[in-house]
């Protein structure tokens, strides 16, 4: 018989359907049941929508270990998240109830359920369904029905499995749940099998669970206690952080600036006939400052912005033009937090009057 193999791999099939219905139905707050080793989690975090991300196992020593997948990379901060990312961890079971899970939107349990014992499997629905209630759940499991196909497996594919269902067993126990505790269930799967095996189905059965009634009164919270031992907690940079918020700023800021003056530097050489083409896209002239000495100034080609002038070695950029550079805009939000924004730090200079920025102008700034 021809070796059955998938590609992508199994694993990374059934993360991406989660990622994508995390993504349709813009989850705030998710949790995944059974994590392991976080790889689902490490995938989810580049989720925009989720502010809150719970990993839960009952494997104490695997999480410590491959908690750090969680950390933030380096780019993360450099490149922080419109909106606030916080993820824990948590030793304990997909059985047990805690308060801390009770305003989940989305539950994943992958690849989970085969390995709870007959009692912890009658309690998990009562846990998942109706203690935390979330609108969406979606569960994968083993398809007996396609073992036949993969080589080797004598009666379970693991040796923890409990049991491993057939279709049937399967839609069967998820309609039950559904019937239950008030959700539609939808049943789809991953990995299909070679031509001609489609009668077996797909190798990883999947029901999603949608809530069909609002969320359920949460009588129970009051005297819920907390159960789990948090094993990792970390937040993410995000925009939403007013310092973090600052910072990027202030960089943009700093940068246009100095695209800025590198411009101004260029039309100096343009008057010695060198780099004509990158003045010809601006106006240029001179003012007459208060000592008498003409001074060259910029006066961007967008009519929008003011006249960037130089006095005394330095540039004198309006804060208008700042804020109209896209990038500065979309991080400050207005003018007006723009200058709150510079007027709170040390890292620039604001002319008296507040409105315009003061930059150094020569292209060797370390001989100012």
């Amino acid at each position: 018989m021809e070796t059955v193999s998938f590609n992508p791999p199994l694993y990374k099939q059934r993360y991406q359907l989660v990622f994508e219905l995390v993504e349709k139905y813009k989850a705030r707050k998710v949790a995944d049941l059974g994590c392991a080793e976080c790889m689902l989690l490490s995938r989810l975090k580049f989720c925009n929508c989720i502010e809150d991300l719970i990993g839960v196992d009952t494997d104490l020593e695997l999480l410590k270990e491959k908690m750090y997948r969680l950390s933030p990379l380096p780019c993360e901060y450099l490149q922080p998240r419109a909106s606030m990312l916080t993820v824990r961890l948590y030793h304990g079971s997909a059985t047990v109830k805690d308060c801390r899970m009770l305003d989940c939107d989305f539950v994943s349990c992958i690849e989970l359920i085969e390995h709870l014992d007959i009692s912890e499997l009658e309690r998990f629905p009562e846990v998942v369904f109706g203690y935390m209630n979330p609108t969406v759940v979606v569960i994968t499991t083993p398809n007996a029905d396609f073992n036949p196909l993969l080589p080797g497996i004598m009666r379970f594919r693991h040796w923890d499995h409990k049991f491993e269902w057939s279709r049937a067993e399967f839609q069967a126990w998820s309609l039950n749940i559904g019937n239950k505790f008030g959700y539609k269930v939808e049943f789809t799967g991953v990995g299909k099998g070679p031509v001609g095996t489609e009668h077996l189905g797909f190798c990883t059965q999947v029901s999603i669970f949608l809530r069909q009634l609002s969320k359920a009164p949460q009588t129970e919270a009051k005297n819920s206690k907390m159960l789990y031992k948090l094993v990792y907690e970390v937040v993410y940079p995000s925009l939403k952080d007013k310092k973090i918020q600052q910072d990027i700023v202030l960089n943009e800021v700093i940068y246009a600036a100095e695209c800025m003056r590198r411009q101004i530097v260029n039309s100096h050489y343009d008057d010695e006939g060198q780099g004509a083409e990158n003045w010809n896209q601006n106006e240029r002239g001179s003012e007459q400052t208060e000592d008498g000495k003409l001074e060259k100034i910029f006066r961007p080609k967008d009519s929008k912005r003011l006249n960037v002038c130089k006095i005394d070695g330095k540039l004198h950029i309006p804060l208008i033009n700042l804020f109209s550079m896209p990038k500065v805009q979309q991080l400050s939000g207005s003018l007006q937090r723009l200058e709150e924004i510079l007027q709170a730090t040390d890292r620039v200079v604001l002319s008296a009057c507040g409105t315009s920025l003061l930059y150094p102008a020569d292209d060797d700034r370390n001989e100012d």
